[in-house]
């Protein structure tokens, strides 16, 4: 799967740097300061429209969406890095951006998506995913939105182990240890459900 083929920007404009009064300057007047570096690129300040920022992070792709940043004159494709939060009003206070290339692999956390109604379920058991997302490592042009796995087939009690799921297309799955990902659990009435369906 690749990325979206519509490229949101964002424009950045200059900021003052140095001191927090400079920061908290930038944020009164409405803009969420940053800073934006990467590999062959010589890091800078700037600030961005939180509009703008929160319309980039609200994609299928989330915090690995890949997106433009324009600033005096040159564009860069980013990700945001990093993230600062105030911790009473819960505003964005900083953001970091990461300068990337389409061929640059990258290690990312993405979403893990079910597909279909497991057997389990159809005995009245819970689906549940039990890592919201796994590892994958990709080139940035491969970025996958999620990583989808076909439950039809999990029964009442099992689990879907990561070694047991697919990689999107031009990812693998990064794991140390084997995990279980999703499983269906049971519930009251669903075991004697599979016991009448087993004998049947």
């Amino acid at each position: 799967m690749t990325m979206q083929m519509e490229r949101m920007t964002l424009t950045g404009e200059s900021r003052p740097t140095g001191v927090k009064r400079a920061s908290n300057k930038t944020r009164r007047l409405g803009r969420i300061p940053g800073v934006v570096y990467g590999r062959g690129v010589d890091s800078f300040a700037l600030s961005v429209d939180p509009k703008e920022l929160e319309g980039a992070l609200l994609t299928n792709y989330g915090r690995n969406n890949v997106f433009d940043i324009t600033y005096e004159g040159k564009t860069h494709s980013v990700m945001v890095k990093d993230t600062q939060f105030d911790p009473v009003r819960r505003e964005m206070t900083h953001v970091d951006f990461y300068v990337v290339q389409p061929e640059q692999e990258i290690v990312i956390d993405v979403p893990v998506e079910t597909q279909g109604r497991s057997a389990g379920e159809r005995l009245g058991g819970l689906l549940q995913i039990v890592s919201r997302t796994v590892r994958v490592r990709c080139q940035v042009k491969d970025i996958p939105a999620t990583v989808p796995h076909d439950v039809t087939n999990v029964g009442l009690a099992e689990q879907v182990y990561v070694d047991e799921m697919s990689a999107p297309e031009g990812c693998s799955l990064e794991f140390k240890n084997r995990f279980p990902v999703i499983r269906v659990a049971t519930r009251r009435g669903a075991k004697k459900a599979a016991e009448a369906e087993a004998s049947a």
